[in-house]
């Protein structure tokens, strides 16, 4: 029985590929996990809460999203996603990956399959040909002949302990220099070649990189995964980046992951490419990354949602720095993420605008930089930014050009309080009529079809009105909203899940409840905690003995997590049974028309089918 390289015992090595591990384990985020058994909340970058493994009443058991791992301080267990399923399902380790899998839709072999011991060996080839040649292009950095390649990083004010930290190397114009150097290590040309390392020319296998400062592309375990190369002399390609091979998949890399995971900052700084990323970390700015090239991905969003959650995209000046920048807000805002755009201030000492972090920094300095980091733009401030730079606002074509467009990106929000924000920040911002956008924004929400599956529909037949509102006033939805609220009063991490279940989904059983809700979580993002006795100030009497109620039974509630997932899931529920219920009985109703019927009917399909998508049972 054996240790794999990702933790705890793997007792059938040769069922289960590392990379079907590594794909079980990215897919099973451990914050996301471990909430299902136990109630931790954030403090800084890191997670805390009771251990479930042991007795005690002071938390102690830490959850470590950039490592995703968990440590227990108190009875010293710890380990990955899979690791903390076996011991508290109480499995054995196939059975936790078995779980893991099904969670996550993924197909695992059978019992009796055998790995490919080719490809397991083809993959540690190639890590050991990486980390071999990243250590040929450093030894090359610092031979005295290649005096050219440490003074192209002096201009670029790049210190020696940099270069050194990031491994930076420089790879000879020799046509095969590395090539003999692998052959002479024990590997064949085909390796080489597969590894992206070499290309076959007419005079056979050549070097792939020659003549360029070497920058190794290292994943999150620290393995060198492949390389990018900046040119020093007028080559067609600037730069030169590793093909895709088994280890190396372009579109799941971050270069410097490997040290941002680490930094004491709760978000990441998004940027381009190599020198803006090495440049900003020798500046203090360790939480920053590069996603090698302008268009960032949606596996790359999932990594960066995964170790920060937040972050501020600090592409280049120029068109195409502006067109990736609205690529990566959606992309990241669409996983979850909190995400800025940082436009650099200031000009050159040309008097153009500044053009990238790298330029920023050596002219402006880091606290300038600090200060830009703290001016950034949120997504539909910087698509109105941007929006400002094509409309004259001195002139009424313009300003109504402007205010329509804002109105626009604003109306895709779906939170209510994130859109009332907007317009106040953007009227103040770019002063624009407050009321004006106001309005704008309202009729576009109006008029907008909601395409969210969850998006509660009442038939639009006025017969049905008083029906639907006799329901209501059962008391049965009634306890489970204000059961939800209580969990929220005792746990304000909830607040942003709660408002994307109910609120944003409009998946509230009346308005009194919506606008109750809209109500708290506004005072929340206005820092204020409201508590039980505060809510039931809002109360009627009858309404106010259900909510007491309920806050008298939270002692009882042993796993808030659980109990939050449990109500959400019932109240949703019982709202689309209740409305199929009212609608079953309109349709007995006489003196509908047959347009009304077939309404009242395609709405029972629609709801019926929400239950079965969203497997919202009773």
């Amino acid at each position: 029985m054996s240790n794999n390289i990702l933790g705890g015992e793997m007792p059938d090595r040769y069922i289960y590929p590392e990379p079907l591990i590594e794909e079980i384990i990215s897919k099973n985020d451990i914050v996301d996990t471990v909430s299902r058994y136990v109630k931790i909340d954030r403090k800084g970058k890191d997670y805390f809460g009771i251990c479930p493994f042991h007795k005690e009443k002071t938390p102690s058991f830490s959850v470590v999203p950039a490592k995703q791992i968990y440590y227990c301080f108190g009875c010293n267990k710890g380990g990955n996603v899979i690791n903390f399923v076996k011991d508290i399902e109480n499995l054995d380790y196939s059975e936790a990956v078995r779980l893991l899998a099904e969670r996550a839709n993924i197909l695992i072999p059978e019992k009796n399959s055998y790995v490919d011991e080719a490809v397991l060996k083809k993959e540690k080839r190639t890590y050991e040909m990486n980390s071999l040649s990243a250590r040929f292009f450093f030894e090359n950095m610092k031979s005295q002949k290649n005096q050219h390649a440490r003074e192209y990083l002096a201009k670029r004010k790049m210190k020696s302990e940099t270069i050194t930290s990031f491994g930076i190397g420089y790879a000879l114009k020799e046509w095969s220099a590395l090539t003999e150097y692998l052959r002479s290590k024990g590997f064949s040309d085909d390796e080489i070649v597969e590894s992206g390392l070499g290309s076959v020319s007419k005079h056979g296998v050549i070097d792939k990189f020659r003549n360029r400062i070497m920058f190794p592309i290292i994943d999150i375990r620290n393995r060198v995964i492949g390389f990018g190369g900046r040119a020093l002399d007028e080559a067609d390609v600037k730069y030169m980046n590793s093909p895709e091979t088994c280890v190396y998949k372009k579109n799941k890399s971050l270069f410097a992951m490997n040290f941002a995971k680490n930094s004491k900052e709760n978000f990441v700084i998004v940027v381009e490419g190599y020198i803006d990323c090495i440049s900003l970390h020798q500046a203090g700015f360790t939480n920053t990354i590069a996603s090698l090239g302008t268009a960032l991905t949606d596996n790359q969003a999932k990594m960066i949602k995964r170790v920060f959650g937040q972050a501020v995209i600090a592409y280049d000046n120029d068109a195409a720095g502006q067109n990736a920048s609205l690529r990566g807000l959606d992309i990241l805002a669409n996983m979850g993420c909190t995400v800025k755009v940082l436009i650099l201030p200031g000009q050159d000492k040309f008097g153009k605008p500044i053009k990238d972090p790298d330029d920023f920094i050596k002219l402006m300095g880091k606290e300038e930089f600090r200060n830009a980091l703290k001016n950034s733009f949120m997504l539909v401030e910087y698509k109105a930014h941007l929006l400002k730079q094509t409309c004259d606002l001195l002139t009424s074509e313009g300003q109504i050009a402007f205010l329509k467009g804002v109105a626009s990106a604003i109306g895709q929000v779906q939170s209510p309080v994130e859109r009332d924000v907007y317009i106040k920040n953007i009227s103040a911002r770019f002063n624009t009529s407050y009321d004006a956008l106001l309005k704008e924004v309202q009729n576009r929400t109006r008029d907008r079809s909601d395409t969210d599956a969850l998006q509660m529909q009442v038939p639009k037949t006025e017969k049905i009105a008083p029906v639907l509102r006799d329901r209501f006033t059962e008391g049965k939805l009634d306890k489970l909203f204000y059961a939800i609220l209580v969990l929220l009063c005792n746990n304000p991490s909830f607040k942003d899940e709660i408002e994307k279940e109910l609120l944003t989904t409009n998946m509230t059983h009346n308005d009194f409840s919506r606008d109750l809700l809209l109500e708290i979580i506004t005072r929340y993002n206005s820092m204020e905690s409201p508590d039980e006795a505060k809510i039931a100030a809002m109360l009627d009497d009858e309404q106010r003995a259900l909510f007491i109620k309920e806050a008298a039974e939270y002692h009882t509630i042993s796993d808030a997590v659980k109990a939050l997932s449990d109500y959400i899931t019932k109240y949703r529920h019982d709202i689309i049974v209740n409305n199929n219920v009212v609608l079953s009985q309109a349709l007995e109703l006489e003196g509908l028309s047959e347009s009304e019927k077939d309404n009242i009917k395609e709405e029972l399909r629609r709801n019926t089918a929400l239950l079965a998508k969203y497997k919202i049972n009773a």
